[in-house]
């Protein structure tokens, strides 16, 4: 099979708050790239909906009291059951801003 994948994917387990419907879910990552994460959250979230995203940027599990959170849009390109019960859902930015973008990066260069 074909990885079509255009980001080198990074695995790390940070903190991910996602707002949908004026509700917070609080889950945490498998993965991240420059493009999405991957999320595991108690309860599915319906494939192709939007969603606000925050990631509690961690080195080492400790939060850098110098970065602030990464907060974009994103939405949900897959979702499937995992093993214990909860849901992996497949999460692609969209529109992250310049600021956003940068902080990602420092984090992702710090993980490879």
């Amino acid at each position: 099979m074909e990885n079509r994948r255009q980001h080198t994917r990074y695995e790390a387990e940070v903190a991910a708050e996602i707002e949908l419907d004026g509700d917070t879910l609080i889950g945490e990552t498998r993965d991240i790239s420059e493009g999405g994460v991957a999320v595991i959250l108690a309860q599915p979230l319906d494939e192709g909906s939007d969603i606000e995203l925050t990631l509690i940027l961690t080195q080492d599990g400790i939060e850098d009291p110098n970065e602030e959170p990464f907060e974009t849009t994103a939405s949900v390109m897959w979702a499937a059951p995992t093993e214990d019960g909860k849901s992996m859902m497949g999460l692609r930015f969209e529109d992250t801003a310049g600021d956003q973008t940068q902080r990602l990066g420092r984090f992702l260069s710090a993980l490879g």
